[in-house]
């Protein structure tokens, strides 16, 4: 089989024409996402892990943070392979270990073991494939400014959606089968939809360019070889740029503020709504299941729905507004009484937080480009959410234990959401205005 690739002859899967077809791609997030989402759903294993083993509440939900903690750190460093050599490879990787992850988790009998199946081996399983299949896939394939927000978006949707999924159909195969049965069946699902997505990813050929007016188009000049490096424009930032860039340094303090103020309040939040009045709401556990479904729905909803506002309105723009919709929202919930009330709270919340996780690598890759966005979003995903979901809730629980009220950690999250939106109306370039570009010395150098 020849390696070269006629200029032509636009890549295809199962006969589609993947140039005419680039909304897969974005679709290709969203289901990856929404394997890696169904993490958020660890909760459904905790009493039958505890009835087995007889572990505490504490050492159960180690494996989790650990998890997530992992996912933070293989953002920043699965996004180098991502960038260097395509999404193909690092997303392989990645699918093979979330597999093994379901079916070593369903083997463990002790808590090391879960640490290091479900925290360990499924983190940077999630961490590879997300890198992969979401901000700098679709970037690439998606670089006129007014359909980029959306469709990172797209991507990015099943994350928040996860969760929504796996909870019920977790909770039925568990009361079905067991725990250890469902770990196996989920691994089988990873192995048929991861599978097929690696059959599929890739960046746009590099013999292809885009216009605006006629989208990607081959470029003249024949046949380039499969083997060539990944595309790069010359005045994207590289990571070593952007660390150089305030507004890199900027863009992940905001995020942190977002990540750590929203989990901060939304780790109460069952709590509050469960919790005897006049503490929290009072609601029975079905009910203040209802609550904790509204916010996650619209956490993924928040994401494409954000992307859109910022194709019309500019990602600052967006960010400004989804940080001060954030705050009210948190307000919203300092005065709940009722369920309605909580609910609405909530389902607001989840919009926001959703928004905020959409919105960071849009402007991201706005203010430094494409090329490298793998590694340089990576680390600010790690600043962001690493840092702010391991502190956020820890904090959150200090400051509920010290006052005896919910009220102190919402509020705090929503002062914190309204320093984030003066500060972003402040620092960040205005809409059109966010190319950040390398000095024409280093442009003329590549």
């Amino acid at each position: 089989m020849s390696n070269s690739q006629n200029f032509a002859s636009p890549p295809r899967w199962l006969g589609v024409d993947l140039v005419k077809n680039r909304w897969i791609f974005p679709f290709l997030g969203l289901f990856t996402t929404l394997m890696g989402g169904a993490a958020y759903a660890f909760s459904v294993f905790i009493l039958p892990l505890e009835a087995e083993f007889g572990w505490v509440r504490a050492d159960t939900v180690l494996a989790f943070s650990v998890c997530m903690f992992v996912f933070g750190i293989l953002m920043a460093v699965g996004g180098y392979f991502v960038d260097k050599y395509g999404p193909k490879k690092p997303f392989v990787l990645g699918a093979a270990l979330m597999i093994a992850s379901q079916v070593l988790s369903s083997q463990i009998t002790t808590l090391t073991g879960l640490v290091l199946t479900y925290g360990v081996v499924l983190g940077i399983g999630i961490g590879l494939t997300y890198t992969s299949a979401t901000i700098a896939l679709t970037s690439r394939w998606y670089p006129e400014r007014e359909k980029r927000s959306l469709m990172i978006g797209v991507a990015v949707v099943g994350f928040g959606l996860g969760a929504v999924v796996a909870a019920p159909l977790w909770a039925a195969g568990i009361a079905a089968y067991g725990w250890r049965t469902t770990y196996m069946l989920t691994g089988g699902v990873f192995a048929v939809v991861l599978g097929v997505i690696a059959t599929i990813i890739q960046f746009p050929p590099i013999n292809y360019q885009f216009s605006a007016d006629k989208g990607w188009q081959p470029l003249a000049g024949g046949a380039v070889t499969q083997k060539q490096a990944v595309a790069v424009n010359p005045e994207d930032l590289t990571l070593a740029d952007a660390v150089k860039n305030g507004l890199f340094w900027f863009t992940g303090f905001s995020f942190f503020l977002t990540i750590f103020g929203g989990l901060m309040a939304v780790s109460q939040l069952a709590a509050f709504a469960g919790a005897a009045p006049p503490v929290g709401i009072g609601l029975a556990p079905l009910i203040t299941a209802t609550v904790i479904q509204a916010k996650a729905v619209n956490n993924g909803l928040g994401r494409p729905v954000w992307g859109w506002v910022a194709g019309k309105i500019g990602p600052k723009n967006a960010l400004i507004t989804v940080a001060l919709f954030m705050a009210l929202s948190l307000y919203v919930l300092s005065i709940s009484e009722s369920r309605a009330m909580v609910t609405l709270g909530a389902a607001l919340v989840g919009l926001s937080f959703g928004g905020a996780l959409a919105l960071n690598p849009v402007i991201a890759t706005f203010m430094f480009g494409p090329s490298y966005i793998a590694r340089i979003y990576g680390l600010i995903f790690f600043m962001g959410f690493g840092f702010g979901g391991f502190f956020g809730p820890r904090v959150g629980g200090l400051l509920f234990t010290a006052t005896g009220s919910y009220d102190a950690p919402f509020l705090l999250a929503a002062g914190l959401a309204i320093t984030s939106a003066v500060l972003s109306a402040l620092i960040f370039p205005a809409k059109g205005k966010e190319k950040q570009r390398r000095s024409q010395e280093l442009v003329k150098a590549a």
